[in-house]
């Protein structure tokens, strides 16, 4: 048990319930409308006999997916754009500054390139940036590939039942 204290169901909830589900409410709206948990809703559907219709939730699941693919694929637009920015720092003009001394002074000097190690540190930026972009396009491909896969495997089910010798005898003989 979960430590929760169970429904006590009332004929009345049980018929909004029914209601509900012949209305096509979803399972968690009708557990928000009546006032229990999600899971209050699914033991008494079983109890009840109901089944729900899981083809909208389908969709919503699909349907984010997708944006969440579409997002990705902005991201890693994104980082590459990142990418190609810093790379062009690399060999540009350096401002390079410090504050110090016993005053706390700034001073600043325009370098014709940064130094090595501000280049190596952009250059690891650089690297991580593009690195991501990638991993991100290798996460799409490889859900692409299991849907070719599946796909594959079923068109290859289908030719060998197609193409599969028949089991029954050949009686016929040609005249």
């Amino acid at each position: 048990m979960s430590g929760k204290t169970p429904v006590d169901w009332t004929p009345e909830m049980e018929a909004q319930l029914r209601k509900f589900n012949g209305e096509g409410v979803g399972r968690n709206e009708s557990a928000r409308r009546i006032g229990v948990s999600v899971t209050a809703v699914y033991r008494a559907s079983q109890r009840l006999g109901l089944h729900w219709d899981r083809t909208r939730t389908s969709k919503a699941v699909a349907a984010i997916q997708e944006d969440t693919k579409a997002r990705r694929a902005d991201l890693m637009a994104g980082l590459m754009d990142d990418a190609e920015r810093m790379r062009v720092q690399l060999f540009e003009p350096y401002l390079a500054y410090s504050f110090g001394g016993r005053d706390n002074t700034f001073t600043s000097q325009l370098l014709e390139e940064m130094p090595p190690a501000e280049k190596r540190a952009l250059m690891s930026a650089i690297g991580t940036a593009v690195d991501k972009s990638l991993r991100l396009a290798e996460f799409d491909s490889e859900n692409n590939l299991d849907k070719a896969k599946a796909v594959l495997g079923g068109l290859g089910k289908a030719l060998a039942e197609a193409f599969a010798p028949s089991e029954e005898p050949d009686d016929q003989q040609p005249v």
